[in-house]
């Protein structure tokens, strides 16, 4: 029987891509008709003034509104860059967060400490791989915590072997290879 694997999503879940680019959107949109309300009131100003002025002014139709489009266009740069800067540092912290959390805990599970388990918040992005490590870490632990038992296991009925007097040499090489390997499976915390 093969397991089932299913696809998992790794670096942002789905809904805050859908979260994200909704704002971005939302944002772009808002922007957009800041822009284009800020300036029909300018302009609509802008030209009610002249068209009651006693003179006209010696300005080209191009040039008549241009003072109105550069400060209105200015604010909207202004207005959407502050809030794409503001989205993208919610999305850094969001993202920075759990995945310092979960290079504290790998750094952890380097130096063979094996008896934790890796735990973030349940709406923390990398949710998924956290628990992927912490059955990881368990597994190998178990496996570890067997090889020791085995290997306890072996070392007695070596020194019962020794005790009877049979094969003191390969008993000793026996016992030697065993408690090497002891203290290697040692290095990690059970």
């Amino acid at each position: 029987m093969t397991p089932q694997h299913k696809r998992r999503t790794y670096y942002i879940k789905n809904s805050a891509q859908g979260k994200f680019i909704s704002r971005f959107v939302l944002t772009s949109v808002l922007g957009g008709a800041i822009a284009l309300a800020a300036f029909n009131y300018l302009a609509y100003k802008k030209i009610d003034t002249v068209l009651y002025s006693m003179r006209l002014p010696k300005i080209s139709p191009g040039g008549l509104l241009w003072n109105e489009m550069f400060y209105t266009n200015l604010f909207v740069i202004v207005f959407i860059v502050i809030a794409f800067t503001l989205m993208a540092r919610g999305l850094f912290n969001k993202l920075h967060g759990p995945l310092k959390k979960m290079t504290y805990d790998i750094n952890r599970m380097t130096r063979g400490e094996l008896n934790f388990s890796v735990s973030l918040r349940q709406k923390d992005e990398f949710a998924d791989i956290a628990s992927e490590l912490s059955l990881m870490s368990a597994s190998v632990n178990q496996r570890l915590a067997t090889i020791q038992d085995l290997t306890d296991e072996i070392i007695a009925k070596a020194g019962a072997m020794q005790n009877r007097g049979e094969g003191q040499a390969a008993l000793a090489d026996l016992q030697k290879s065993i408690s090497d390997l002891r203290q290697a499976t040692g290095s990690f915390s059970l």
